[in-house]
């Protein structure tokens, strides 16, 4: 009997330090660090011709509200909004100190200067993390154009300081397109 009554308080106690553990379990997954809920419109064409934009207002990265424009094409305002949230995501990547973000169509020119404590250098798997970051605001681009080059750096960086004060996208396309020439197109 009192081998009974000993086995009985043991499967007792060990039940109580049993749902003691279980009840501390966290049962959400944690949030991946640097993400946010802002949610951006795509900035392209859809497949119904329409540019993905909806009517009202979006909230960018930086918390101010933009106005939504409506049409066929991407206006320059479009881009220019896209390449500003482009850029604020990519700068959220611990490896960037700094970036420039010129959008076009489907690929994404990105030009950046690294944390002095990065020494890895623009590979595939930066690469990688840059286009997700892009995709964050457009999910219709597909490539990156990612570099860490001094010179094309700087060219990128006036390219997206011309887009800033542009009037019409053709002229930033055009030398947009002269660049990625010069560079090495990454797509998953």
């Amino acid at each position: 009997m009192k081998k009974m009554l000993l086995i009985l308080m043991l499967t007792v106690a060990a039940a109580l330090l049993l749902t003691g553990c279980a009840s501390s379990a966290d049962t959400l997954p944690s949030p991946t660090p640097g993400t946010n809920n802002v949610t951006i419109q795509p900035l392209v064409p859809d497949m119904n011709g329409n540019n993905g934009m909806n009517t009202g207002t979006t909230t960018m990265p930086n918390g101010t509200a933009q106005p939504l424009n409506n049409g066929n094409t991407m206006t320059v305002e479009n881009a220019q909004q896209a390449a500003q949230a482009m850029k604020e995501a990519v700068i959220k990547l611990s490896e960037v100190d700094e970036a420039w973000v010129v959008p076009m169509g489907d690929t994404a020119l990105v030009g950046v200067k690294f944390d002095s404590q990065y020494q890895g250098g623009a590979d595939d798997r930066l690469k990688k993390m840059v286009l997700t970051r892009v995709q964050s605001v457009d999910k219709a681009v597909t490539k990156v154009a990612v570099t860490d080059s001094a010179a094309l750096v700087t060219a990128i960086q006036a390219l997206a300081e011309t887009l800033k004060g542009a009037s019409s996208l053709d002229d930033v396309n055009t030398k947009a397109e002269d660049m990625l020439k010069q560079l090495t197109v990454y797509s998953e």
